[in-house]
Parts: C-alpha cells; sequence; structure tokens
C-alpha cells in the first residue's frame, strides 16, 4: 500500500510539474510595439521538472522606416517550458545580446545586451501563442504577440 502511494504521489507530481509543450525546434512570427519579425530556437538541454535550455535567435524591422528607427538582430540563451501548474500554458526567459542597424543610410549599428521573458501556450497542434516583454540595456523596453511552430 506504501509503495502504491508513494508511486502515485510521484506520478502525480510528474504529471502537474510536466511542461506544456516542450519541443526541440521552434520557429514563429511576432508583432511587437516597434514592429514586427521573426524567430527561431533550438533546445540544448531538458532539465527535469524545470524545464528546457536553448539558444534563439530574432529578426526584426520597425513598422514604418525613417531615418530614426532600427531593424533588430539578437541571439541568446533561453530558459522555456518552465510549466505553470494545473494550465497549458509555459513560461519563457531569455538573455543574449542584440545587434540594432539604421534603417537608413547614415546611422551607426549599435550593440547592447537584452533580456526577454513571458508566457506561451497551445492553439492547434504544433501551433502555439506567445505573448512577451523585452528590455535592453540600451533602454529599449517593448512587448509583443506572436504565433509560433514548435516540433
Amino acid at each position: 500500500m506504501r509503495r502504491t502511494l508513494t508511486a502515485l504521489t510521484i506520478l502525480s507530481l510528474t504529471t502537474l510539474t510536466a511542461p506544456a509543450s516542450a519541443a526541440a525546434v521552434w520557429a514563429g512570427v511576432d508583432a511587437t510595439t516597434s514592429g514586427y519579425g521573426v524567430h527561431a530556437g533550438t533546445a540544448l538541454l531538458p532539465i527535469p521538472f524545470i524545464g528546457t535550455i536553448g539558444l534563439e535567435g530574432s529578426a526584426e524591422r520597425p513598422w514604418q522606416a525613417t531615418d530614426t528607427t532600427y531593424n533588430r538582430y539578437a541571439a541568446g540563451v533561453t530558459l522555456r517550458d518552465l510549466n505553470l501548474p494545473l494550465t497549458k500554458v509555459d513560461a519563457f526567459a531569455t538573455v543574449g545580446g542584440q545587434l540594432t542597424a539604421p534603417t537608413t543610410q547614415g546611422g551607426e549599428n549599435r550593440f547592447a545586451l537584452y533580456g526577454e521573458t513571458g508566457l506561451r501556450g497551445p492553439v492547434f497542434g504544433p501551433a502555439g501563442w506567445r505573448a512577451f516583454v523585452r528590455a535592453s540595456s540600451a533602454g529599449q523596453i517593448g512587448a509583443g504577440i506572436g504565433l509560433e511552430l514548435r516540433f
């Protein structure tokens, strides 16, 4: 009886802490407060009961190009699939570097560190939604939503 109770306890803990949608690779499109873009990543190391460490890259363009707007290119290390118990939603956090390049001639490229965090959830099959906020050492703050395919 005691073994059965222990087994049921372990099984229920694994079910409650399982990620909503662990993926080996993912790619998606985003709409942000400053523009639109794409992102893609790959899982490197699953960490049981916590999440997955991976690499992610992104590229974004401004909604409208002027002499004061920049394209954004970023790469970072991400911790994904942080389960929110009893939901089909999980959290993620990314830190990395970004390069902002002017959309018109005459500006200069800028490098900064950034951090991003957000939530992900299912839509249908391998498709899911994501919502995030981001801040950089260059003083940029933004948010966005997107759709993502996970495999």
